[in-house]
């Protein structure tokens, strides 16, 4: 029998996690002539390739791939799937983790039938959100698009997949060249392509948030990503034929980039903003873009300059002078996008405050990312400070004040940016 699994991670610069990340694959109960990690090291420049060597060296089931320049992780999935040996294909980020005995759980779902994918639906962001009975009852790719659609709880991840190679190979589904978002349009191919799947409402993975992670880049490679990923699902829906539940769900993965784009156009630089409507220009020529009289105004420099005005103007129009100290709750892209709006506007900010307790005590542009807790060591009698929650949803933000008045500020002391 030849290997059932090919456990595919791109490695770029992660010596922090990749130990950890490795030791969750190799300690599952499983046996290990049954699978190979499949590890690309992706041009990485700090002690990420000693660890893999050590690694390699001592477990014969790995096999290293080597870039010989930074290719990114769209191109370092790719070059993994081209050379597994496995029957299914499974993605582990570098810094994320198996559960314990996944592998073996995975075999026994397919000892009883192949599947071409098998869709793991648990997500921190949206795990409350699941109905576990109603998804066990999913039986096929269209039961579950029209269910997403009225409960809108899918978070595109490739890592939440369990693939079978021979139908990556038989439907050309690759990753395209996108840096960030890239699992949006990976896995609708997927789904839209698939003819038998297996849904659960749990995972197998262990998704590790990390503040410094490419997906929480505020720069034009993340306004770049979204403008790759819009062209491509235009692409999708003029090259499918799809039902009307099929294009519904291919135009909400729209509109989560939609509902994104702005906070990327608001904090890059006009200079970069010009590139990007150049590089729109350049691909328009090429292809035949659905909606192009939409992304013609959506990419143009002039509209993406507005969007940028417009939204630094509510961020600026208010009166910091009183404030001594300043925090940003939320180190999304939301609070990332009001830092830089901020700081470009020369307003000191002392720090971020975020739940996540990855990100506790971790510096971004040398600022310390806090607990709400850790808002009760302010002396509140010497310094007056302002909590911006960077957060528009009432339920979340409703949480977020309640917090910070657990710290001992008042709501005069919380502002909330509603602008994207």
């Amino acid at each position: 029998m030849g290997l059932l699994f090919s456990i595919i991670i791109p490695v770029h610069n992660s010596e922090k996690y990749l130990s950890e990340t490795l030791k969750s694959v190799l300690n599952q109960s499983f046996s290990k002539k049954k699978y190979e990690i499949i590890i690309v090291n992706d041009y990485s420049t700090d002690r990420s390739g000693k660890i893999i060597k050590d690694f390699k060296n001592k477990f014969n089931n790995i096999k290293v791939i080597n870039n010989l320049n930074n290719k990114k992780v769209s191109y370092s999935r790719n070059i993994g799937i081209k050379k597994a040996n496995g029957k299914y294909i499974i993605f582990l980020d570098s810094d994320d983790q198996l559960k314990k005995n996944s592998l073996s759980k995975i075999e026994n779902i397919l000892f009883k039938k192949d599947f071409d994918l098998i869709l793991c639906l648990e997500f921190k962001a949206n795990k409350s959100k699941i109905n576990t009975s109603k998804v066990k009852k999913l039986e096929n790719v269209d039961s579950f698009i029209k269910y997403d659609n009225k409960k809108k709880f899918y978070n595109p991840n490739c890592w939440n997949m369990v693939l079978r190679k021979s139908f990556l190979l038989e439907k050309k589904i690759i990753f395209r060249k996108i840096d960030i978002f890239e699992d949006q349009v990976f896995c609708t191919e997927v789904l839209l392509n698939a003819s038998n799947l297996k849904i659960l409402p749990g995972t197998f993975y262990n998704y590790i948030q990390r503040p410094f992670s490419l997906s929480r880049k505020t720069s034009d490679l993340a306004l770049n990503s979204c403008l790759h990923v819009l062209v491509s699902f235009s692409q999708i829906i003029k090259n499918f034929d799809l039902t009307k539940d099929r294009i519904i769900f291919v135009k909400n993965r729209i509109n989560f980039i939609l509902n994104n784009i702005n906070k990327y156009i608001a904090s890059s630089s006009l200079f970069q903003i010009k590139k990007i409507s150049l590089e729109y220009k350049k691909i328009s020529k090429k292809i035949h873009i659905k909606n192009k009289t939409f992304y013609n105004n959506l990419f143009s420099f002039q509209n993406m300059c507005n969007v940028k005005k417009k939204i630094i103007l509510k961020i600026i129009n208010y009166n910091y002078k009183k404030f001594d100290k300043i925090f940003i709750f939320g180190f999304g892209v939301s609070g990332r996008a009001i830092f830089h709006i901020l700081k470009d506007q020369k307003k000191k900010i002392n720090g971020f405050v975020d739940n996540d307790k990855n990100f506790t005590n971790s510096m971004y542009f040398k600022k310390k990312i806090i607990k709400p807790q850790s808002l009760t060591s302010i002396n509140l009698k010497k310094y007056n400070v302002l909590v911006i929650l960077a957060q528009a949803e009432k339920n979340i933000s409703k949480l977020m004040t309640k917090q910070i008045i657990g710290s001992g500020l008042n709501k005069k002391n919380i502002k909330i940016f509603d602008i994207f």
